[in-house]
């Protein structure tokens, strides 16, 4: 596992969510229910709104656990046309946050955890043991590895 001790900003955030979508397959955005979104973040639900595959409600997602609340859960697959949504809404990797947004940016690789992010902590992390992603991982300037 790879933490990311500093929050990725700007070409480093960038460089980061461009290689997850050319490793992963999915990822998911989530709507709190106890948290209402703004403007924006309803405008932003609805420039989704074509891409989505699946909403669930949940109590967990990656690095949440929520104790009487739950969560509307969107799943994305992860298309050029997401991406670019991704890269220029925000420009660092825990913006992503609720009322502005939706939160918890997380990526998948065939079902598995591969990018979490729990924005109201400041923390990310990276699972992957092969080789060749901790290569790509390490060539983004700005993204510590231990």
């Amino acid at each position: 596992m790879i933490q990311i001790l500093e929050e990725p900003i700007g070409v480093t955030y960038k460089q980061l969510i461009s290689l997850a979508f050319n490793i992963c397959d999915e990822f998911i955005l989530v709507k709190r229910d106890q948290i209402i979104l703004n403007e924006n973040g309803k405008t932003f639900i609805d420039e989704l709104k074509p891409y989505i595959k699946e909403i669930r409600k949940q109590e967990e997602w990656p690095g949440t656990r929520l104790f009487g609340h739950y969560a509307d859960v969107y799943y994305f697959d992860c298309k050029d046309g997401l991406e670019e949504k991704l890269l220029t809404r925000v420009d660092r990797l825990y913006e992503w946050m609720q009322p502005e947004l939706l939160e918890d940016l997380c990526f998948y690789k065939n079902g598995e955890e591969w990018l979490v992010t729990i924005a109201h902590e400041n923390e990310g992390f990276i699972k992957t043991t092969e080789r060749q992603e901790i290569l790509k991982i390490r060539e983004i300037e700005g993204i510590m590895i231990y």
